[in-house]
C-alpha cells in the first residue's frame, strides 16, 4: 500500500548529499557560491592604493596596522580558494617612510612582485627621484604597468615599461584592464623629465575613451579602468565612459567601505571603488557579470579587509622586509620630544589652519630668523603623517616629512602674497593648501574665484597685526617644491631668493629638539565664514578692493 509519507531512506540520502555539497562549496567569509548552472560570470578584485612605502606594520592609535607581508599572506589565501581573481594595485607605492629614503622604491618594487600583483598603475609620486630613476627601478618588476594618458616619447626608456591597458583572460572570459594618471601630474611631479600626460585637445578623458573603444572593437564587455586620479574625477569618468565597469582608484586617499555607483541611462552602471592608503585595507571585491556582460549590482559584494595584528604574515616576505628595517631600528627607537595632544592630518574637511600645518610653519620661521622671515608656508599635500601623543622618534619625523625638501627664503611684494594665498584657497583643503605662519586670514568659501579673502592681517616684528600693504615688500619662507611650481603655484616674480640647504624635516626635528615639548592648538590663523556673519568680522574688515584691482592686471 503507498504512504502520502516519503520514505524515510530518501530522506536521509537527499539530507545527506545537500550536507555534503555545502561543506565541499564553502568559502571564506564575504565570498558568495555561485552555482555551476549559472551562467553569471564571477570575478573578484583584490586591490590598494597609495601604499606609500608602508610595507611594515605602523602604530596607529595603540595599535598596528597595516604591513604587506599581511597583505601577502591574504592575497594567497584568496587565490588558493578562488580562481577567477586579478590583483591591482592604483599607484603611489613609492614615497613616504625611511624604508623609500634608504632603499629609493627597490624594496617596494619587490615586495609587489612578491605578492603577486597582476596589474599597477603609476602615481605622482613614483616619479619622485625622476622618470629616468623610475625606469631604473621598473626594470625589476614582474607586473605590467599600466597609464593610457602617459606620454613617454621624450623618455623611452621609461615608455617600454609603460602600456595604456592590457587584456586579461580568466576562465575563457577577457577582461580589458585600462589605466590612467593623474590629469594634473605636472604640478604635482617636478621630476618627469619631459614625460607628460596626454590631453588632446584639453580632454584628459580621450585617451581613457579611446583605449575603451579599441578594447569594445575587440568584443570585449568587461571594462576596469585602474585610476590615480581621485575620487571626484573617476565619477566624472564613470558618468563620461558608461562602458566601463568598474574604476579601482587612488590618489584622493579616499575610504570608500562600499562601492559608489554611477548608474547611466541604459540602466547599467559603474562601480568604483578605493581603499584609503597606507596598507591599511584591502579591498576584496566580488563581481558579477550576465551573458552580455554587464555588472550585475545586486549580486555584487564588497568588503574592505581590515589589516591588523590579527592576520597571519608570509613568512618569506615578512623575513625580507625585517631584514631591510635593521638599518633604520635606530630612527624609530631616538625619542626627540613628546607630544602633550595628538596633531591630525586628517585635512579633507579642515578649513580652518592645522595644528600639524602650524607646528611646521612654527618650526621653519624660527629656522629663518636670521633672514628676517615673517611669513612661512607648508602645503598639506607635503604632511603625510599625523602626530600623535607621547613621545616623538626621528622615524615620526620622517615620516611626517618624508620629501628631500629644503627651505626657500624669499621677498615678494603684498599684491604677490594675495594672489598666493587666492590659489591656496581656491580648491579643496588638501594638497596644495597652505597652512601658515604670520598671516591671519579671513576667507568666503564660497566666494568668486581670486575674491575669496575677506581679511589678510600680517604680523610685523614687533609682533603687531596690520593690514597687507598691497606695495608692501615681505619676507616668505617656503618649502623649494611649492618655490619650484609645485602644486601649480607660481613664485616667479619673488626677488632675494636664498636656496637653502635646510631640509625641512631636520628644520622640525631641531625645533622639537629645541622645546621638547609641543602641544597642538589652533591660532585661528586661517578663518573660514558665510555671508551671512560677515557683519561680525566688520571691526577687522579692510578695505582690500584697489588690491584686487591691480592683482587682476598683475
Amino acid at each position: 500500500m503507498s504512504s502520502k509519507f516519503p520514505n524515510l531512506f530518501s530522506i536521509t540520502v537527499v539530507l545527506i548529499i545537500g550536507l555534503s555539497l555545502n561543506q565541499a562549496c564553502a568559502l571564506p567569509p564575504g565570498h558568495s557560491y555561485t552555482k555551476k548552472k549559472s551562467k553569471d560570470f564571477d570575478l573578484i578584485i583584490l586591490h590598494t592604493n597609495d601604499l606609500h612605502s608602508h610595507d611594515l606594520p605602523f602604530n596607529e592609535n595603540g595599535h598596528l596596522v597595516g604591513g604587506l607581508s599581511k597583505i601577502a599572506y591574504l592575497v594567497s589565501s584568496i587565490k588558493e580558494t578562488h580562481n577567477n581573481v586579478i590583483v591591482i594595485d592604483a599607484g603611489d607605492f613609492f614615497q613616504g617612510t625611511p624604508l623609500f629614503q634608504r632603499y629609493g622604491g627597490a624594496v617596494e618594487i619587490e615586495a609587489l612582485n612578491e605578492i603577486g600583483y597582476d596589474v599597477v598603475e603609476l602615481g605622482n609620486h613614483e616619479f619622485d627621484k625622476g622618470a629616468q630613476y623610475l625606469a631604473s627601478q621598473l626594470k625589476q618588476a614582474k607586473f605590467p604597468v599600466l597609464a593610457c594618458n602617459l606620454d613617454c616619447s621624450a623618455l623611452p626608456a621609461l615608455g617600454s615599461f609603460i602600456k595604456a591597458g592590457m587584456i586579461k583572460e580568466i576562465n575563457g572570459k577577457k577582461i580589458a584592464l585600462i589605466g590612467v594618471i593623474t590629469p594634473d601630474l605636472e604640478k604635482k611631479a617636478l621630476g618627469l623629465e619631459g614625460v607628460k600626460v596626454k590631453a588632446p585637445a584639453g580632454d584628459w578623458m580621450q585617451p581613457v575613451k579611446e583605449e575603451v573603444e579599441y578594447y569594445q572593437n575587440q568584443g570585449i564587455d568587461k571594462i576596469i579602468v585602474v585610476s590615480h586620479c581621485g575620487v571626484e574625477l573617476d565619477k566624472a569618468l564613470a558618468d563620461a565612459i558608461p562602458s566601463i565597469d568598474l574604476i579601482v582608484g587612488g590618489h584622493s586617499h579616499t575610504i570608500l567601505k562600499k562601492p559608489f555607483w554611477v548608474a547611466h541611462p541604459d540602466g547599467n552602471y559603474t562601480a568604483i571603488v578605493q581603499t584609503g592608503c597606507y596598507g591599511r585595507a584591502l579591498g576584496d571585491l566580488d563581481l558579477k557579470f550576465d551573458q552580455l556582460g554587464h555588472l550585475i549590482k545586486p549580486k555584487t559584494e564588497y568588503r574592505l579587509i581590515s589589516i591588523n595584528s590579527n592576520l597571519k604574515d608570509d613568512p618569506q616576505l615578512e623575513t625580507y622586509l625585517q631584514e631591510k628595517e635593521k638599518p633604520l631600528l635606530a630612527l624609530a627607537n631616538n625619542i626627540i620630544g613628546f607630544s602633550d595632544g595628538t596633531f591630525w592630518n586628517h585635512f579633507a574637511n579642515m578649513p580652518t589652519d592645522s595644528a600639524i600645518g602650524n607646528l611646521i610653519c612654527d618650526a621653519m620661521a624660527e629656522a629663518t630668523v636670521n633672514c628676517g622671515v615673517q611669513i612661512t608656508f607648508q602645503n598639506r599635500g607635503g604632511i603625510r603623517a599625523k602626530l600623535e601623543k607621547g613621545p616623538i622618534s626621528e622615524e615620526k619625523v620622517q615620516e611626517i616629512l618624508p620629501f628631500d625638501n629644503k627651505i626657500v627664503c624669499a621677498t615678494v611684494s603684498g599684491t604677490i602674497l594675495l594672489s598666493l594665498l587666492e590659489y591656496s584657497l581656491s580648491g579643496p583643503h588638501y594638497g596644495a593648501f597652505f597652512d601658515v605662519h604670520g598671516l591671519k586670514i579671513t576667507y568666503d568659501a564660497k566666494g568668486l574665484p581670486g575674491k575669496r579673502i575677506i581679511s589678510l592681517l600680517v604680523q610685523n616684528k614687533a609682533g603687531d597685526w596690520l593690514p597687507l600693504e598691497k606695495k608692501g615688500a615681505y619676507k616668505i619662507a617656503v618649502n623649494d617644491y611649492n618655490f619650484k611650481g609645485g602644486d601649480g603655484y607660481d613664485f616667479s616674480k619673488a626677488t632675494d631668493v636664498k636656496y637653502t640647504n635646510e631640509k625641512l624635516a631636520d628644520t622640525l626635528h631641531a625645533y622639537i629638539l629645541k622645546h621638547k615639548h609641543v602641544k597642538p592648538s589652533f591660532s585661528h590663523r586661517i578663518m573660514p565664514v558665510s555671508i551671512s556673519r560677515l557683519s561680525q568680522f566688520s571691526r577687522v574688515l579692510i578695505n582690500i578692493n584697489s588690491m584686487y584691482s591691480e592683482f587682476h592686471t598683475v
